[in-house]
């Protein structure tokens, strides 16, 4: 593989001191080359998600996120090079912050997320864009229903609510980042930046709640098992309220903190009714169709 690399930078002609492997590529094969980052899609699958992101860094123009330097192919893989963001991952310096700095990362956070959300979106792809919103959401809390009804589950709150709701005939949209969690912020002497942009889509912008609402509600769920340990819930708290506080325009949108709630419940109940332990999946299911008070 570092072969490859070596082709790549050859044909970009790009000058190098050192390549290596990095740990973090869960989607593709990633290395760390000097400055550069170098993303590589071997198969048709991860190529498609690797255009996408092509797409997204030549047309994305704001600071704070890496930089696109070139992309193409070589013989049958894809590949992707990109600024490496100096720093580490917030979720590894988050306790070690005063509410001071961690106050000024949300601030940053919440701008970085404003400014993608206003993004013009004509570039991406038409099977990320949702237009239909209620008859996603809706389609989805129908879905779970369906799930939990098979299990025994007392469903009835979920189908008034299905029945009496219009909570999302009207949308404001943008380009959604859709993964705003701080294993994907970079921390560096203050300065915060937004890495990883292969789950981007085109919905309404309050959707970019769903991840980061939830992380505040269980703040170790997206971190990395070298994280956890560093994770307290009480660093956490105040959290959710900074980000309101800086990104006024996303919360007042009518019945926003029901939207979200909404949001959350669909994404817990599919990863319980898919836990591979059925008996945690099913205990996990009831409670959350229990307190089910959207």
């Amino acid at each position: 593989m570092e072969h490859l690399i070596k082709c790549i930078l050859e044909q970009e002609k790009f000058d190098y001191k050192q390549i290596m492997k990095s740990t973090s590529g869960f989607t593709n094969v990633v290395y760390i080359v000097d400055s550069m980052v170098i993303k590589i899609a071997l198969d048709e699958e991860k190529k498609k998600k690797l255009e996408k992101e092509i797409n997204i860094y030549k047309n994305i123009k704001i600071n704070n996120i890496p930089q696109y330097l070139a992309s193409g192919q070589f013989d049958n893989c894809l590949y992707l090079i990109i600024s490496k963001v100096n720093g580490r991952g917030l979720y590894s310096v988050w306790h070690s912050l005063s509410d001071f700095e961690k106050e000024k990362c949300i601030e940053q956070i919440s701008k970085i997320l404003k400014m993608f959300n206003n993004q013009n979106a004509n570039f991406l792809g038409k099977e990320y864009k949702i237009y239909d919103w209620e008859n996603f959401v809706i389609g989805k809390l129908k879905e779970n229903k369906q799930g939990l009804d098979k299990l025994g589950i007392d469903t009835k709150k979920i189908s008034y609510f299905i029945e009496n709701n219009d909570l999302f005939k009207d949308n404001s949209y943008g380009l959604v980042y859709n993964d705003a969690h701080f294993d994907n912020f970079i921390y560096d002497n203050g300065n915060v930046s937004m890495i990883d942009f292969d789950r981007v889509i085109y919905a309404p912008i309050d959707y970019e709640m769903l991840i980061f609402k939830t992380m505040c509600d269980n703040p170790s769920k997206f971190a990395s098992e070298e994280d956890e340990a560093n994770v307290f819930d009480e660093d956490f708290v105040q959290v959710y309220d900074w980000f309101k506080k800086y990104y006024k325009e996303l919360f007042m949108l009518p019945n926003i903190e029901q939207r979200i709630k909404t949001y959350q419940f669909n994404y817990l109940c599919e990863q319980a009714l898919k836990m591979k332990n059925r008996a945690i999946g099913n205990q996990w299911a009831e409670e959350l169709a229990n307190n089910f008070d959207i």
